[in-house]
C-alpha cells in the first residue's frame, strides 16, 4: 500500500521519540501489506479496528498499545491516510467517551 504522508509519522516519531521505531515497523509492514478488505488487513494486523462514527477510519496500537495510529485506508486503491496520532489516553477520551 502507499501511505500519505510519511512526513507527518516522522512528525509523530519526532515529538513520540519512544515510538519511533515501533511507527517504523508499522510504516514497513503496511507498505508490504496488499488487503483488499478489513478481514485480509486483520492477517497482517490482529489489532487493527475500525473507528470513527461511520467506521470508516481504521487504528492500530502503536508501541505496545501506548499510542493509536488513525488511518482512512482506501483498499481498491491501496492507499492509506495518515490522519492522527494519539497516546492512549488520548485516544480514550476522544473515541470512547473516557475522561
Amino acid at each position: 500500500m502507499r501511505i500519505i504522508a510519511k512526513k507527518t509519522l516522522v512528525k509523530y516519531g519526532t515529538i513520540y521519540a519512544d515510538s519511533r521505531a515501533s511507527l517504523r515497523d508499522w510504516y514497513l509492514e503496511m507498505k508490504r501489506c496488499t488487503a483488499a478488505n478489513p478481514a485480509e488487513l486483520r492477517q497482517t494486523f490482529p489489532t487493527a479496528d475500525p473507528v470513527g462514527k461511520s467506521n470508516k477510519q481504521t487504528c492500530f496500537n502503536i508501541k505496545g498499545n501506548n499510542y493509536r495510529l488513525i488511518v482512512q485506508i482506501i483498499y481498491k486503491a491501496q492507499l492509506v491516510y495518515v490522519n492522527e496520532f494519539l497516546t492512549h489516553a488520548e485516544y480514550t477520551r476522544k473515541y470512547c467517551g473516557g475522561k
